[in-house]
């Protein structure tokens, strides 16, 4: 066995086409002694004579003759190769995958932060996966998305209990995702009541504990995760409210629910309310949904970008306060005295 060098074959089929060493010696870039060694480096591995040389010309040997096309096809194979692997290699560096669920595309700072990024970045290119967060979560750990914006909280879960795939569809743990995960939160919002107009609780700016005993109130499903789930209905219980189960479990149903039965509901803040309900904060009812941009564990250089660049935009907006801002949109993010941070 002989170990094939694509830089000794490259030098074989430069002389063969030029019929000189010194004009594949001029084409490969190489001075005609590199070029002369090459090929007898190469005849002395094969055992035999590729090119016979005359003080006037050089031709191929018989064994030459025959491995010429072999030789040729394989150094276009592997230019084909390394051209493949270039493109894949711009590819990681300017493009990602980007999970951002289907109920999430008119929240402010998702609109926002994307055009910013559009704005520093015209380079970059995304695709984005608008599937379930469930679904986006456990494709952050297996590898099959870069990065997400998640409407959720994180929460110390064994990697091991998404490790499992469930099937196409099947909510679980939509709100819910390992704190191991990388994440920027863009804006926290409190949990808090929805109640109907009419009702009581409506007058009140802040409902105080004691309101809650004996009242009915419509709950979101299971499916959103036990680590958010079980501490509000825990809470409900523990101030004697009864906590019920819409047959449909997400956010916008359980308020149609509460307005349709007259009854409050758990409200996320995340979406304008029905026309007939109301928000209000509830005393010592100290839960919170955030918006975060979340890594995957294994994202790519364009997907780091990204996300690094989400940093820098929140903190921008922390420093400078989003009243100050002369639009979120932009890279370019002026201040009072007259300078302006760049994000990179």
């Amino acid at each position: 066995m002989f170990h094939l060098d694509l830089k000794l074959l490259r030098s074989f089929a430069a002389v063969a086409s030029e019929c000189s060493v010194t004009r594949a010696a001029e084409r490969l870039h190489l001075t005609q002694p590199t070029v002369s060694g090459q090929i007898k480096e190469l005849e002395q591995t094969l055992g035999f004579v590729l090119f016979h040389r005359t003080t006037r010309q050089v031709t191929l040997s018989e064994q030459g003759e025959r491995l010429l096309p072999m030789i040729q096809s394989l150094l276009n194979r592997a230019e084909e190769v390394r051209r493949e692997a270039e493109a894949m290699q711009h590819d990681t560096i300017t493009r990602f995958r980007l999970g951002a669920a289907m109920y999430s595309m008119d929240f402010s700072d998702r609109i926002e932060l994307l055009d910013a990024f559009s704005a520093a970045r015209p380079e970059m290119r995304y695709v984005i996966d608008n599937r379930l967060q469930s679904d986006q979560i456990r494709d952050l750990l297996h590898e099959r998305l870069d990065v997400a914006l998640l409407l959720g909280i994180s929460a110390p879960t064994s990697l091991q209990d998404w490790a499992r795939d469930n099937h196409p569809g099947q909510i679980t743990n939509e709100v819910q995702y390992p704190d191991s995960l990388q994440r920027v939160v863009l804006r926290r919002r409190k949990i808090g009541l929805l109640v109907p107009e009419g009702s009581e609780m409506a007058a009140m700016d802040v409902i105080p504990r004691a309101a809650l005993a004996g009242q009915r109130i419509a709950m979101l499903s299971g499916e959103h995760g036990d680590a958010f789930i079980n501490p509000i209905a825990n809470f409900l219980l523990g101030q004697g409210a009864m906590p019920v189960s819409p047959s449909e479990g997400n956010a916008l149903a359980v308020e149609r629910y509460a307005l349709r039965n007259g009854v409050p509901a758990i409200g996320i803040g995340w979406f304008s309310c029905l026309p007939g309900i109301v928000r209000r904060p509830v005393e010592g009812m100290e839960f919170y949904l955030d918006f975060s941009v979340v890594l995957g564990t294994a994202a790519n250089k364009a997907a780091r970008r990204f996300f690094d660049f989400a940093k820098q935009w929140q903190v921008a907006r922390d420093t400078l306060g989003e009243a100050g801002l002369l639009g979120d949109r932009f890279n370019r993010i002026p201040v009072s005295d007259g300078s302006a941070i760049t994000l990179q």
